[in-house]
């Protein structure tokens, strides 16, 4: 049986959470890492160990919708290209540069596109797409994974590509639950949480069903309860999503991350310990 928790106290602790960590781990100013993808978003690919082709994994930070420094992930990328997969760590714009949803997903999903072609020109060709987003990385990874139509047309210099599997480590799915940190998503011209559906990623669960999705919550997370995982997959699963859940004891908002818990659990979902190099494709 899923835990669940109450919602009401969860925007209190995530204010004050995730405001202390972005701080901490997640500063407002551009990380060095990777390459200019587009305006505001950088990349930075981390190669399996041979060329050919390979899952690529596109890892999303958070930061609560202020930052989207992806430095943490770094390790969880390296553990993941070790395994075989070719992976990707991406920024996008914030509440900080003033960029309101859809921007945020929409460059996510530039960044995403970015990906699948830097991996083809380098040798990697995308067996296939999988989104992996971080906390308030996972609210717009599971957007542009479930419901990319939703962001409008934008430009990106890249082709588009879909995501083919979604992971979600310790996301808040349901923005209105979130409202008073979710403003910094929607910004200050959308400030009524009933405006939010067209973002709001636990509404769009029986969105493109064939995205097979895992995810993975601590149990000791003070930041965001597990119940926003647990409700996210109960409307994955209404959905007719294939959905895999991993509820980690010991494990908090920031070490749901690291490269030892995250990448074995994502390693294994992918098959990539059994193949060694290109996955599966099908759904576990």
């Amino acid at each position: 049986m899923r835990v669940r928790f109450a919602w009401p106290l969860l925007a209190v602790v995530l204010v004050a959470g995730c405001a202390s960590a972005a701080d901490d781990a997640a500063p407002t100013a551009p990380t060095a890492l990777g390459r200019d993808v587009a305006p505001g978003v950088t990349g930075t690919l981390t190669p399996p160990p041979a060329p050919g082709s390979a899952p690529l994994v596109v890892l999303v930070p958070g930061g609560r919708w202020l930052s989207a420094d992806p430095t943490g992930l770094m390790p969880l990328a390296e553990a993941l290209a070790d395994a075989g997969a070719a992976a990707a760590t991406i920024t996008y714009r914030t509440a900080s540069d003033e960029a309101y949803f859809p921007q945020p997903a929409r460059d996510v999903a530039c960044g995403t596109a970015w990906a699948a072609a830097r991996a083809g020109e380098d040798g990697y060709p995308p067996t296939e797409v999988v989104l992996v987003g971080h906390s308030a990385g996972a609210t717009l990874a599971a957007l542009a994974a479930l419901a990319p139509e939703d962001l409008g047309s934008h430009e990106c210099p890249y082709p588009p590509v879909q995501a083919d599997r979604l992971v979600g480590l310790a996301g808040p799915y349901d923005v209105v639950q979130v409202a008073d940190v979710a403003v910094d998503l929607f910004g200050p011209q959308r400030p009524d949480p009933q405006t939010w559906a067209v973002g709001n990623p636990v509404t769009k669960g029986d969105r493109r069903p064939d995205v097979a999705v895992l995810l993975v919550h601590g149990r000791d997370d003070d930041m965001v309860p597990l119940a926003s995982s647990g409700a996210f997959a109960d409307a994955l699963e209404a959905g007719g999503h294939a959905v895999t859940t991993r509820w980690l004891d010991g494990i908090d908002h920031q070490s749901v991350y690291a490269a030892d818990v995250a990448g074995p659990l994502i390693v294994d979902w992918l098959g990539l310990e059994a193949t060694g190099a290109s996955g599966r494709t099908e759904a576990p």
